[in-house]
């Protein structure tokens, strides 16, 4: 028996098989078989393996007068594969409703829990949204859910901020990808430095070389909360180092780690022809020779003045603050000819706030409130990698693909 494709202008019917049972080899081939003699057209198609049981789903476009043969040909090939099978089909004479806007919500995290879960679904509905497909998309070094939604475009960034909102609440990071935040063209990253790229302060380390080690901790944690202006607790931090020996600053670089994941993130972002910079209110004296082994394009940090060898206790030129950051956003952009719009930046402190206001997607990085606040993305797990899927980057990529 053969169908045949249905004329233009009369009815057509879609259908969703729904196959599951215990998993095993032919499934597939078996079912493609039973729908082999029919002109129907695929339209979507998943299948899941869950344990030891498998999932097979479809939907399919066919001709309404071939929908009964069609689903007795299938129920016998369920039995002959010992699958359970459910079948519902709809007639209908309207073109289907591609109106909606797609979006997908990335869910990243080292588990989720059902209030996580409930909170984001529900949120979708709140915004008349439908959840059309979820699927895991990693599991290491991180779990990365991909919920593929349609909904009203006028409510995209509405569930965004709800979403960010979720984010913050439930220590889940979300991300909310529409069709112009796909990483399709070449994008401009902008990192902070310490505790972002690298897990040091680098203030910190030098401080206690000289032995003023708790009384710098404590200025640098009420600036990075926004309690003190930057420069000036700056300026207050780097005058406790006065005396210290410039060779302090070589033995320093030593002790600099990449935060976690930075490195494959950092590889995946260069295979991929991204730009990678960097901009910190450490100090150039300490990063630089890192930035240039990780082959960052372009970047900024401030200056420590070296007088017969030892720290002077000041800093050379202009401070990097926050307004500074956001300047070398905008310089950076413009050198590699970048939109602002396909710029990231991401950020810890209260320093960063301008960089994440002002770039196309901000990311807050285990970051202070007054930060998760202003930011697209909050990430509040320790580890980089999570950016490859928060961004829409695949497995495929994260592996070691090239696009």
């Amino acid at each position: 028996m053969s169908g045949q494709t249905p004329k233009n202008g009369t009815s057509s019917s879609t259908g969703l098989l729904l196959f599951s049972g215990e998993d095993k080899p032919g499934i597939a081939a078996g079912i493609f078989s039973a729908l082999s003699p029919f002109s129907v057209k695929v339209i979507d198609l998943e299948q899941l393996i869950i344990g030891d049981r498998t999932i097979f789903a479809m939907l399919i476009l066919l001709d309404p007068a071939h929908a009964s043969v069609i689903e007795s040909d299938l129920t016998i090939s369920a039995n002959n594969l010992q699958l359970d099978f459910a079948c519902q089909i709809t007639q209908h004479t309207e073109t289907l409703n591609n109106s909606q806007s797609k979006a997908k919500i990335i869910l990243v995290g080292n588990s989720f829990t059902p209030i996580q879960l409930h909170k984001v679904t529900s949120v979708v509905t709140k915004h008349a949204g439908n959840i059309e497909r979820i699927v895991k998309i990693a599991d290491s070094p991180v779990l990365s859910m991909e919920f593929l939604i349609s909904l009203p475009a006028e409510r995209i960034s509405n569930l965004r901020l709800d979403l960010t909102a979720i984010g913050i609440e439930t220590k889940l990071a979300i991300s909310l990808l529409d069709e112009s935040r796909v990483m399709q063209s070449r994008k401009l990253f902008l990192f902070d430095i310490d505790s972002t790229l690298i897990e040091e302060e680098v203030i910190d380390l030098l401080a206690v070389r000289a032995n003023v080690g708790d009384e710098v901790a404590l200025i640098t944690a009420a600036a990075m909360r926004g309690e003190l202006d930057f420069s000036e607790s700056l300026t207050k931090r780097v005058a406790l180092l006065a005396g210290l020996s410039e060779t302090v600053l070589t033995e320093i670089q030593g002790k600099i780690h990449l935060s976690s994941g930075a490195q494959n993130l950092i590889t995946i972002l260069q295979n991929q022809g991204h730009i990678l910079t960097a901009v910190s209110g450490g100090f150039i004296d300490v990063i630089k020779p890192l930035m240039d082994d990780l082959g960052f394009h372009h970047y900024r940090a401030n200056k420590l003045e070296i007088i017969s060898g030892k720290l002077s206790g000041k800093i050379v030129g202009q401070i990097v603050d926050a307004n500074t950051k956001a300047q070398a956003l905008v310089e950076f952009a413009r050198i590699t000819d970048v939109p602002i719009s396909q710029t990231i930046a991401i950020g810890d402190g209260a320093n960063d706030l301008e960089m994440i206001k002002l770039a196309g997607v901000g990311i807050a990085y285990n970051a202070k409130p007054i930060l998760q606040e202003a930011a697209d993305i909050v990430l509040n797990i320790k580890n980089l990698d999570a950016i490859i899927y928060l961004l829409g980057l695949s497995n495929l990529d994260v592996t070691g693909g090239k696009n």
